[in-house]
């Protein structure tokens, strides 16, 4: 059953609700927004809609009192009361009649077992940009987000796999090297036929994949298309978890950048404000993102003549010794390939001028080389070691040494893998060694020979899917901070300030349960 609106709130003719719009001069000021069906899905859903203003807010008793105009007579006809963090804990509709709050409903006090959680599943969204909102006054109704940091390499079916532990993908991407058939998979045909993201069966909404073609043609059209499914996909539900998930913010982040994927954030907050409103605060919202982006215009970068001038040569398949196989699908910032000489073919790679380390398994370690050091990473039952041959590829000397000196780390070397995760949350590369590791060992059943990650600035993949586009202003792959660390942020209690993907439904279960 669609669930009652407040009185003060008509319906239209056609049958949809008319919900409140904001102002463009609320919009910018640091209150929350209330968005319409029309302006935020663009559904189609005709009909009256009234303005919304923001009266001077009223600080009472060392809360924040914002109350919201959405009757016709212009009196006020919601309230919301914000505490001195600045998130709204309570909403109150006016009374019959009057211009006066009624009772106050405390959202916290709401037990998530009597209502709705919906958690939203966003593809591609640096923590910068959601921190930066709601310094501005956006993301009100959450507690503060916490980063979370993905896998390597930052990729949307290996992430969301990991979210949802659904095991490992066939590969990186839909394109990959199978090594037992000795041949590239059918990218397009295992995209489509979703082989290679088991997690979408633990989605409620995700829209039909073939609207995947418009994701960077048209990827505002498929936002719209994908907020008015998510609203579908809620409307019934009364009590338990809602998963949905949006792959137009993919396109318009790769298209539009920085100011592209602020306001796709803030039409998704208008919605989360919606619907709290129109369900009186009986609702729970979880927002969270399956990798970071790095908000810079990216030039598409080639190896192949690199490869020829080192002797090798580019193929489909593995038949000779010099044959190397370039995975070249969707335009990201980290190369992969397939190979019987790994250690040449990264000597070679690193000529180039944005190839910024080279990794690949050597006799049950993994070996990182850049153009000033190599280091040595094996894994322990007890941690990780970091051995640097020289130079220092990953900038980690620094942080080993005060996590020495705070007993992280053992004589043998080996460094606690919880304990080097926080100290690295804010690093160059957050995590480096545990998600290197699992590049390689955990998150695809087809992994690489051999991984070069790129500067930001540099992408490499198809050439076709290149000239489509015309221009990447921002894409996501790298180890880095900004292609790693996306966010997790819930009205159902405070996360921890940093998470692993994996840890993010944990989380989450546990605050559900109140412990």
């Amino acid at each position: 059953m669609r669930p009652s609106l407040p009185p003060h709130v008509p319906p239209t003719t056609s049958g949809c609700r008319a919900v409140p719009r904001v102002s463009a001069a609320f919009l910018t000021g640091p209150a929350l927004a209330l968005g319409t069906l029309v302006a935020v899905i663009g559904s189609g859903c005709a009909g009256e809609s009234t303005s919304l203003r923001l009266p001077e807010a009223r600080n009472l008793d060392g809360e924040r009192a914002l109350a919201f105009e959405v009757r016709r007579d212009g009196g006020p006809a919601f309230w919301q009361y914000q505490q001195a963090d600045g998130r709204t804990h309570a909403i109150a509709y006016a009374l019959p009649d009057t211009s006066a709050p009624g009772p106050r409903i405390d959202l916290d006090a709401i037990p998530p077992s009597e209502c709705p959680h919906l958690l939203i599943v966003l593809d591609g969204v640096p923590f910068e940009l959601v921190e930066e909102l709601r310094q501005e006054g956006r993301f009100r109704l959450f507690h503060p987000p916490a980063r979370v940091i993905c896998c390597y390499p930052a990729m949307t079916d290996l992430a969301l796999s990991e979210l949802f532990g659904t095991g490992p993908c066939l590969g990186f991407q839909a394109l990959f090297y199978d090594r037992r058939a000795n041949r590239m998979s059918d990218g397009n045909a295992v995209y489509l036929s979703g082989r290679n993201s088991p997690w979408l069966a633990e989605m409620d909404y995700r829209c039909s994949l073939w609207w995947d073609a418009k994701v960077y043609l048209d990827p505002q059209a498929v936002f719209r298309h994908e907020l008015a499914g998510i609203l579908r996909t809620l409307q019934p539900v009364q009590q338990g978890e809602v998963r949905a998930y949006s792959v137009g913010t993919a396109g318009l982040g790769t298209r539009g950048g920085r100011p592209a994927i602020l306001r796709y954030l803030a039409e998704l907050d208008d919605l989360c404000e919606r619907l709290v409103y129109e369900r009186q605060g009986r609702i729970k919202i979880t927002l969270t993102a399956d990798h970071g982006h790095n908000l810079v215009e990216n030039r598409r970068v080639s190896f192949s003549r690199l490869l020829r001038d080192g002797g090798y040569r580019p193929a489909r398949s593995l038949r000779g010794p010099r044959d190397v196989v370039t995975v070249s699908y969707g335009l990201v910032t980290y190369a992969d390939f397939a190979t019987h000489d790994p250690a040449g073919v990264a000597q070679c790679l690193l000529h180039h001028e944005d190839a910024e380390f080279a990794c690949y398994p050597a006799a049950g370690a993994l070996l990182v080389r850049s153009r000033a050091g190599e280091a040595r990473i094996t894994r322990t039952t007890r941690g990780f070691t970091y051995e640097a041959t020289s130079g220092d590829p990953l900038l980690l000397a620094p942080v080993i040494e005060r996590l020495r000196a705070a007993g992280k780390v053992s004589a043998a070397g080996e460094i606690d893998e919880d304990a080097l995760f926080h100290a690295t949350v804010d690093h160059v590369y957050p995590d480096p060694l545990a998600r290197l590791w699992g590049a390689f060992h955990e998150v695809a059943e087809n992994p690489p020979d051999l991984i070069v990650n790129l500067r930001d600035g540099a992408c490499h993949g198809s050439a076709f899917f290149h000239a489509m586009l015309g221009t990447v202003v921002s894409t996501h792959g790298s180890l880095n901070r900004l292609n790693s660390t996306t966010f997790a942020m819930t009205m159902l209690g405070e996360l921890p300030p940093a998470l692993r993907t994996r840890e993010v439904l944990p989380a989450l279960d546990r605050l559900r349960a109140g412990r």
